[in-house]
Formats: C-alpha cells, sequence, structure tokens
C-alpha cells in the first residue's frame, strides 16, 4: 500500500498537483514477512517523500490512526482530523499489552499517550477538527462540513508560494515532539 501511495506522490509532484492522504488504518500486519518485505524501509521512504514533496500536501485523520502505515501518510502542510480519529505509532491495546500484560488498561494508556484528536490538536499535530455529529447551527452532514473543509484547505495551501510552504512544512516537522 505505501508503495501505491508514494506512486501518487510522484504522480503529484510530476503534474504539479495538490496530495490528499487519508489515514483510516488498524497499521500494518507486526510479523516477520511483513518486516522482510520491507515494511520499515517503505514507511521511512514515504516519510521522506511527504516531507520534502513540492506539491501541496493536505491529510486527513479520518479514523483509527495506528503503526507505521498510518505515521507514514501523517506528514502534510495541513493536518484534518475527524472528531473521533486517532493515531498512534502502537494501539492503545498493543501498548497495554506489552506494559500491563492485559488489553484492559488500553484507554489508561491511550490517554497518557495522547492520541484523541482534541489531544494532537493542543500538540499542532493535527490543525483543524472536524465534528461528526450535527451540530445545531452548524448545518450539513459531517461529510459536507468535511468537503468544505478539506476545500478550503486545498484552496489555501494552492495560494502559498512553494519555496515559504516548503520551509513551513519542514520546520513544522522538525518541530514535533519538542516542548
Amino acid at each position: 500500500g505505501l508503495r501505491a501511495a508514494r506512486r501518487g506522490m510522484r504522480i503529484a509532484a510530476e503534474l504539479d498537483l495538490p496530495l490528499l492522504t487519508v489515514v483510516d488504518t488498524a497499521g500494518a500486519a507486526l510479523s516477520r514477512e511483513a518486516e522482510e518485505g520491507g515494511l520499515a524501509g517503505e514507511i521511512a521512504r514515504s516519510l521522506a517523500d511527504l516531507v520534502t514533496l513540492p506539491a501541496p500536501t493536505l491529510c486527513l485523520l479520518l479514523g483509527q490512526g495506528a503503526g507505521g502505515a498510518a505515521l507514514a501518510l501523517l506528514p502534510a502542510d495541513r493536518v484534518v482530523a475527524a472528531r473521533h480519529a486517532w493515531l498512534s505509532p502502537l494501539p492503545p491495546e498493543g501498548a497495554s499489552a506489552i506494559l500491563y500484560r492485559t488489553t484492559e488498561r488500553a484507554y489508561e494508556v491511550a490517554a497518557r499517550q495522547g492520541v484523541r484528536s482534541a489531544d494532537l490538536l493542543a500538540a499542532g499535530i493535527v490543525d483543524r477538527v472536524v465534528e461528526e455529529e450535527y451540530e445545531e447551527g452548524v448545518g450539513g452532514s459531517f461529510t459536507a462540513r468535511l468537503g468544505a473543509v478539506l476545500g478550503e484547505e486545498l484552496a489555501a495551501l494552492r495560494a502559498q508560494e512553494r519555496g515559504a510552504r516548503l520551509a513551513a512544512r519542514r520546520a513544522r516537522y522538525r518541530r514535533v515532539g519538542l516542548p
């Protein structure tokens, strides 16, 4: 899947088209076969390609985002998340199993990991959160609101000067994880 995504990245760069990545994955298989098939290398190449891609980039965190495959599609000029979306290098259940030898403490681990869209927004990883539920006064379905937000974000990205946009993207991802 990441090889196909990287092909899309190259096409976006060649045609100077904006690229939208959508993250909604339970994560790649944690298996010997996956590792022998070059999963770690594909994750690294996808990260490098997205950070340096000359085309405008927008990431939509739509649902669950677990594992390296989700992280490999995240680096973008702007990141939009659905309210109930989450992102983690390791699913909270897996982290709980490793730490406590049970998955029953996954909610506690998730809170410490800061995986929820609100946590990601506060950390500067996500730029905008779109409510999934109907809100009085907001109007429209989730898909209509999401489409409008994505349209606004893409238009704003296309209006930016390429050099400034790329410099801002690099600076953004150099800061991730720093206090």
